[in-house]
């Protein structure tokens, strides 16, 4: 843990180094060994510098972890609908005519609703 937290502040680059040509350095350290900086403005962290391997290998990692949650998601869905598939579904009509109207009546009715 002492050592993860020395190794990122380290990391920890105020972004007026740049301007005192430290730029070059931290550039070619982000190259060459895929480290990455935390750019800090005003004693705040307000950007990460990181090679374009990683964030590509980022990126593909969230694409991967989005279509996993995704799948996730469907068979959530789909296991939903099978244990209410058991239940005593009506159609939508006898909902309607349990509520107390006819087909006419609602599509009386949605005839007259304006929508903007």
């Amino acid at each position: 843990m002492h050592a993860t937290l020395l190794d990122l502040t380290e990391r920890l680059v105020p972004i007026s180094d740049f301007s005192q040509g430290k730029a070059g350095k931290i550039f070619n350290d982000v190259a060459e060994n895929n480290n990455e900086y935390i750019i800090l403005k005003n004693n705040q962290p307000t950007a990460v510098l990181l090679s374009i391997k990683e964030y590509r290998d980022t990126q593909e990692k969230v694409s991967k972890l989005e279509k996993l949650l995704e799948k996730i998601e469907n068979i959530r869905l789909l296991k939903l609908a099978e244990s209410r598939a058991d239940d005593n579904t009506t159609s939508f009509e006898t909902f309607v005519n349990e509520q107390g109207f006819s087909m006419e009546e609602l599509e009386e009715l949605s005839e007259s609703v304006e929508l903007d």
